[in-house]
């Protein structure tokens, strides 16, 4: 496998309800291993509501701000705080603070990635997916609403 390398250049910028989504490293970069995406979520806004990952571990690192983790009991984790979700793990996260947050979100194995480019799409096309939708959308990506 050679080095992956991602200037910021590089970075996909996907637009995202409530924020938006940097991929800064995909499985393409680190041969499947892992992806990393930032995620900036706007004051008051809805990160995702509790779901399950059948197919891969979520950490959390939060860069600014504060989030609120639904994680079988509600955390309130602010800058240089983390959170670590093994698969099979009922979560959710949101901001619920008036200051915008910033999120490093590392998916191991990768893959996931790619359902935030699906959102980004649905976004930058001037529709706002609905419940239902994102719903099937985290199907196809091994995940499932709780």
């Amino acid at each position: 496998m050679s080095l992956g390398v991602r200037r910021a250049e590089d970075v996909d910028e996907l637009p995202a309800v409530g924020g938006n989504y940097r991929i800064r490293l995909a499985g393409a970069d680190t041969g499947g291993r892992l992806a990393v995406v930032e995620l900036l979520l706007d004051p008051g806004a809805l990160g995702a509501s509790p779901h399950v990952h059948h197919g891969h571990e979520e950490d959390f690192v939060v860069l600014e701000g504060e989030i609120t983790f639904d994680v079988g009991h509600t955390e309130v984790v602010g800058a240089g705080g983390s959170v670590a979700v093994p698969r099979g793990t009922a979560h959710g996260f949101r901001n619920a603070t008036a200051r915008k947050a910033r999120c490093l979100m590392v998916f191991t194995p990768a893959g996931y990635e790619d359902y935030f480019r699906e959102i980004g799409r649905l976004v930058a096309s001037g529709h706002e997916p609905t419940p239902e939708e994102l719903t099937a959308l985290r199907a196809e990506f091994g995940t499932s609403a709780v």
